[in-house]
C-alpha cells in the first residue's frame, strides 16, 4: 500500500507533514554500508506468491550513483538460470536488499524459548519466509502461519529463527541482547499473556468481502506498511476492483494538499467490518485492546489501571508505553472468516467465545434462479484445505433456503466409488460454467489461467512459455510449478454481479 498521511505511536510526524516514501531513504550521494562486491544478502520481491520471502544471494556489482532508482546486481545462491547452468543474476531496486543474518541464530538467541504468537523467519525450499508461530508441539515442532498464502506448516527449531527488520542501516530488534534493566523488556518477558494468532480461510474471507463490501460501505482499513502493522483507520469503500480489491477513501486521512480525503486501494485481507462497540466494561492487566490516537485503532496491551482513571497501554509492535482514557479504548476483536472473535491466549484455543454480533452472521441473499436452474452447469468452489482456488463442474439438483444449494459432481464420485458425489454447498461456492474462449495466440508469460488438473480447474499464473504449445504454470496456494498442454489451460474469468470478468494478467504488487 502506498504511503499516506498517518501518525504511528512510535513517530511524531507534525500533522501537516506526509511520510516520505521507502524509496527517500536512499540519496544518490551514499549507498548503505553493507553493499561492498561479494557481500552475502537477502534479497526480497513483489513477484506474486513470494512476498514475504527472502532469498539468499551475494553481490555482483554496485549501482552506478547517477542513475535513479538506485539497482544493484546480484547473484543469487539457490536460483539458476532457465536452462540450469549458472547461478542467476539480475538488477535489484536497494529497497530488496539487506545484509544476510549469519549465523541466523545467535547462541544466546538458540537457549531462549520460541513462544506462541511470535514473529519468526521459517527456512522453506531454501527461501527465508515471514510467518507467526501459532502453536509450539509436543514433539519439538513448531506450526508457523503464513498469512500471505494462508497457510500453516510445522517446522523444527533449527528451520526458524526470530523475525527482523532492517531499518536505517541497523536491525530491529536488535541482534545483542537488551538489557535486563529496561523496563519495558521486563515488562515484555515477564508477562504471561500470550495470544494466538487467527488462522484465516482466504477463500471465505474472499467470499465475505464480495458480499458485505460495496459501494458505500464503512469498513476499517490497516496496512502492513513499517510502523503501520495493526492500526486499522476508518474508511468507506469506494468500488471494487477485479476479485480481491477494493478502493476505498479514508474518513480522517488526506492527500498531499490536505483537503481531499485520501483515497487507496486495499486487499480483502486489509478491510473489514468496524468492529462492535462494547458495553461499559473494566479493563484488566494483560487485555489486548485497541487504543485510539492519530486517527487510527493501535493494537496493544494493558499494563496499568492508574487511580485517575485512566489505563497505562504497552504497544508491543514499537515497545512503547502511554497512558489514555477509558473513552479512547476498547477491546481488540479479530475478524476471523466473517465473525468477531475475542483474542485466543495460549491454552484457551477450545475456550475461545466468538463475539455476540450482528456482523456475525453472514448476510443471506437468495441464489438468482436466471443464472442457476435445476439441472443447468454450474461450477463449484470448495473451502476445504488444499482445494482452494478451484473449480469443479457439476449440476443443479435442488435449492435448500435462500443460500445453500445440491450439487452433483461430474467427475467426483461418493465414497462407493461409482455413484456422482452430491454435496450440500453455500450459494456463494457455485457460479455458471465461463463460456468458452477461443485462444487464437498462445498465452504469455504472467497470464493468469485455469489448469485442467485432477478433475478441477486450479487457478495459476503462466510463468514459461515452452515449446510445442506447452506452459510452465505457477499454483501460488501451493507454490508448485507444473507444465501444461495449451489444450488444458483456459483464460481465467470472474463470476462478478451476473458477468464474467477476464483477468488475462496476474497483477504484481
Amino acid at each position: 500500500m502506498s504511503s499516506r498521511r498517518r501518525q504511528s505511536p512510535m513517530v511524531s510526524y507534525p500533522t501537516n507533514q506526509r511520510k516520505k516514501s521507502p524509496n527517500n531513504n536512499h540519496p544518490l550521494n551514499r549507498l548503505p554500508s553493507f553493499l561492498k562486491p561479494g557481500a552475502a544478502v537477502e534479497i526480497s520481491t513483489n513477484e506474486e506468491g513470494f512476498r514475504g520471502a527472502w532469498f539468499m544471494g551475494k553481490v555482483v556489482a554496485l549501482p552506478s550513483p547517477d542513475k535513479d532508482p538506485l539497482n544493484c546486481q546480484v547473484e543469487y545462491a539457490t536460483i539458476s538460470e532457465a536452462d540450469g547452468s549458472k547461478p542467476l543474476k539480475e538488477f535489484v531496486d536497494l529497497d530488496h536488499l539487506r545484509p544476510a543474518l549469519l549465523p541466523p541464530m545467535s547462541e544466546m538467541e538458540k537457549k531462549r524459548d520460541i513462544l506462541a504468537g511470535e514473529d519468526v523467519d521459517a527456512f522453506y525450499k531454501d527461501v527465508w519466509w515471514e510467518g507467526t508461530v501459532t502453536e509450539v508441539r509436543g514433539d519439538g515442532k513448531f506450526s508457523v502461519y503464513f498469512r500471505g498464502s494462508g497457510e500453516l506448516i510445522q517446522f523444527r527449531r533449527d528451520e526458524l529463527r526470530f523475525h527482523r527488520e532492517w531499518i536505517n542501516d541497523t536491525w530491529k530488534p536488535p541482534l545483542e541482547e537488551e538489557s535486563e534493566e529496561d523496563e519495558v523488556d521486563d515488562y515484555t518477558e515477564d508477562r504471561e499473556v500470550q495470544y494466538l494468532v487467527p488462522q484465516v480461510n482466504l477463500e471465505t474471507t474472499k467470499a465475505i468481502a464480495k458480499e458485505m463490501f460495496s459501494s458505500g460501505t464503512v469498513v476499517e482499513v490497516s496496512s502492513d506498511e513499517e510502523g503501520f502493522v495493526g492500526c486499522w483507520f476508518a474508511a468507506k469503500v469506494v468500488e471494487r476492483i477485479g476479485d480481491d480489491e477494493y478502493r476505498i477513501e479514508y474518513k480522517d486521512l488526506r492527500e498531499e494538499n490536505g483537503v481531499e480525503p485520501l483515497k487507496e486501494v486495499a486487499d480483502f485481507l486489509h478491510i473489514r467490518p468496524p468492529p462492535p462497540s462494547d458495553e461499559d466494561i473494566d479493563f484488566s492487566v494483560g487485555d489486548k485492546i485497541d487504543a485510539f490516537y492519530n486517527d487510527g485503532w493501535w493494537v496493544g496491551e494493558v499494563i496499568d489501571n492508574l487511580k485517575d482513571g485512566s489505563v497505562g497501554i504497552f504497544f508491543r509492535e514499537s515497545a512503547e508505553k502511554m497512558r489514555f482514557g477509558r473513552q479512547g479504548l476498547r477491546l481488540h476483536k479479530d475478524w476471523v472468516n466473517g465473525t468477531w472473535e475475542l483474542p485466543l491466549k495460549r491454552g484457551e484455543l477450545k475456550r475461545a467465545k466468538k463475539v455476540p454480533c450482528e456482523r456475525n452472521v453472514r448476510p443471506k441473499r437468495a441464489i438468482d434462479k436466471q443464472y442457476f436452474s435445476i439441472g443447468a452447469p454450474v461450477e463449484v468452489s470448495s473451502i476445504e484445505e488444499g482445494f482452494e482456488d478451484s473449480w469443479f463442474l457439476a449440476k443443479l439438483i435442488e435449492y435448500r433456503g435462500t443460500d445453500k444449494c445440491l450439487v452433483e459432481y461430474d467427475k467426483l464420485k461418493a465414497e462407493d466409488g461409482k455413484e456422482p458425489l452430491r454435496e450440500e454447498v453455500n450459494e456463494f461456492q457455485i457460479r455458471p460454467q465461463p463460456p468458452e474462449m477461443v485462444m487464437v495466440n498462445p498465452f504469455e508469460k504472467l497470464d493468469k489461467v485455469n489448469a485442467l488438473y485432477n478433475d478441477g480447474w486450479w487457478i495459476g499464473v503462466v510463468k514459461k512459455v515452452l515449446a510445442k504449445s506447452s506452459y510452465l504454470v505457477h499454483f501460488s496456494r501451493t507454490d508448485e510449478i507444473l507444465k501444461f498442454h495449451h489444450s488444458q489451460l483456459r483464460l481465467h474469468q470472474e463470476w462478478s454481479d451476473g458477468k464474467w470478468i477476464t483477468s488475462s494478467k496476474s497483477q504484481t504488487v
